[in-house]
């Protein structure tokens, strides 16, 4: 039967369970439901891009062979607790696998997104990271047990990875090569992104004009003065300018001494070590 790894983490990132983590790592809880909303979707394409990276696929299925069978039992314990170690360990299993770079720019891309720290949004990235390997390590061993299986699995799951990736985010992170392994269904959603750029462009033009053509009425009618009119229309005009130069702003990568967030995805894989843990009953 197939699945939808989007629907199946979900099911587990209740509004009770987000609302612990806001609480475990001190963040506004509107910012931690964002803030996971966003994590989910961008993991989920993060691994599915280690997977179809060379030698990728095994530390994915590893990861996931290795981990605890009651990781999902033991996050939930963790969260209502506030013990935030657990949440540690997730972030740098995912640094295993990408690299350190990798990390960093999922957490920048996500904090920006949802305006939240940095600091916070590492331990949120984890807290997902181990939703998603307790959840996906609760499936049919035939759908992660071995390499050919994993990719398999991400393969099937690019269009409901795609389409719950918020556009923002996917034009975030589009130079950083973790969407890769989403191949035209991460152009489409950053494509998203820059249409909502111009559509919004286009809006903030058109009430520029607006505002101009009813200056010039009200100077004709009350004999209002030109250099008023002038005056307005630099103010639209900046204004416009200031919106669209910061909604194209991408985000910077966390300054941390990790890898080049830039760097291919293959050599993130290669570089960093693999995740050790506990076997899988």
């Amino acid at each position: 039967m197939a699945i939808n790894l989007v629907s199946l983490v979900q099911q587990f990132l209740t509004p009770q369970m987000v609302s612990s983590l806001a609480r475990a790592v001190g963040v506004n809880e509107a910012v931690a439901q964002k803030l996971v909303a966003a994590a989910l979707p961008a993991i989920l394409a993060a691994l599915a891009t280690a997977a179809a990276a060379p030698g990728g696929a095994q530390k994915v299925s590893d990861a996931i062979s290795n981990s605890d069978p009651d990781l999902l039992t033991k996050l939930s314990g963790a969260v209502a607790g506030g013990n935030t170690q657990l949440l540690g360990e997730g972030a740098n299993l995912l640094s295993g696998i990408l690299g350190g770079g990798g990390l960093a720019s999922l957490a920048a891309a996500l904090s920006q997104h949802a305006g939240a720290p940095q600091a916070a949004a590492q331990p949120l990235i984890g807290a997902v990271t181990n939703a998603v390997v307790g959840t996906i390590g609760q499936q049919d061993p035939s759908n992660w047990s071995d390499p050919s299986a994993i990719l398999s699995m991400f393969n099937s799951q690019k269009s409901a990875i795609a389409a719950a990736l918020p556009s923002d985010v996917a034009k975030a992170l589009g130079a950083s090569g973790l969407l890769a392994g989403l191949g035209g269904a991460a152009t489409a959603a950053a494509q998203t992104a820059s249409s909502t750029v111009s559509s919004a462009a286009t809006a903030a033009s058109s009430t520029a004009s607006s505002a101009a053509r009813s200056a010039q009425a009200a100077s004709r009618s009350s004999g209002f003065p030109m250099w008023a009119i002038i005056l307005i229309v630099v103010v639209v005009l900046v204004a416009i300018y200031w919106f669209v130069t910061q909604s194209q702003k991408p985000a910077e990568p966390a300054k941390t001494g990790m890898f080049d967030p830039s760097a291919p995805i293959e050599y993130a894989l290669q570089a960093a070590p693999s995740p050790v843990g506990p076997k899988r009953g």
